[in-house]
């Protein structure tokens, strides 16, 4: 059973306050980004960050998805007491469709305060939500909770050696755009230039539709980090030089999904035929995609 996997010794605690409606919706949002892609999920909970990690497991292993937001810009309490003091963290496996359901309240209505706790119901861990407005709702979601021999599975996945990185488009627009393309096919090409061009393609028994973006603004990284692929590749000496990735059209549209959560800058990175690293960046959250390349046509 999903939730006996793993029973460590359960010493570890956690609880967490928030008054603000506006961080409430928001880490509600996040939930709901995260169940829209994943049946399972991994918080973590460190002293000053809590994170959402959903690893692919077609992939390569590596986490698919890497959400990271500060604790202090939603929570007004939290404590949390992880596996010893050198480790302070706290990693719980859960499903996040649960949680997004089980707390559609916090969706609309005015919510006085969301506590979450750590506790233990009938020898199951369980992360018990607190809703107050009215009256005051708990509510109990089993979770594993990750013993450290797995923590390793869910370390920050390291930025690709991308050949070309672009701002993208409004999020909205392309994943409109994503519903007409699935229609038409399994997988999209998208081709992005160092000069800002962009274009989606998608192939079909019907023919070639394709989308381009000719001005976009590209990211201006600081020499020292740049983690180009070689030092001799085209990307480097090249201007006009542009990369290709073909990716599943579901899959992206699944991660456009998250713009729900209104970025201020979404930045895409292409590595040649490899991956597409999508990131999206808020004032108080990160959010990484990583979708591999896909031989759907």
């Amino acid at each position: 059973h999903f939730y006996k996997r793993y029973l460590p010794h359960f010493i570890m605690k956690f609880r967490g306050r928030m008054i603000e409606v506006l961080s409430i919706r928001k880490f509600y949002s996040v939930i709901v980004t995260m169940a829209k892609i994943a049946k399972t999920c991994v918080m973590r909970l460190t002293a000053d960050k809590v994170y959402f990690i959903l690893t692919d497991q077609n992939a390569s292993g590596c986490p698919a998805v890497w959400c990271e937001l500060e604790q202090e810009s939603y929570f007004n309490e939290y404590n949390i007491e992880g596996v010893s003091q050198e480790q302070n963290e706290i990693f719980l496996e859960f499903i996040p469709d649960k949680v997004a359901k089980t707390l559609t309240v916090l969706k609309n209505g005015l919510i006085k305060s969301l506590k979450m706790k750590l506790t233990k119901k009938n020898n199951v861990p369980c992360l018990t939500f607190e809703v107050e407005n009215e009256r005051v709702a708990v509510h109990d979601v089993p979770v594993a909770v990750l013993p450290r021999k797995v923590w390793g599975e869910y370390k920050e996945p390291p930025m690709p050696p991308f050949d070309v990185s672009i701002c993208l488009p409004e999020l909205k627009k392309l994943r409109h755009l994503m519903e007409r393309f699935k229609t038409l096919g399994q997988a999209v090409t998208i081709t992005a230039g160092k000069q800002g061009k962009l274009s989606l393609k998608v192939e079909s028994d019907e023919g070639v539709f394709s989308t381009h973006y000719p001005d976009l603004r590209v990211p201006v990284y600081r020499d020292d980090t740049l983690p180009w692929r070689r030092p001799d590749s085209q990307a480097v000496t090249d201007p006009d030089f542009s990369a290709s990735v073909r990716v599943d059209l579901k899959r992206l549209g699944l991660f456009l999904a998250g713009e729900q959560l209104q970025p201020k800058r979404a930045i895409a990175n292409i590595v040649e035929n490899e991956v597409l690293h999508m990131f999206f960046v808020h004032d108080d959250l990160l959010v990484q995609y990583f979708l591999p390349a896909t031989s759907k046509m």
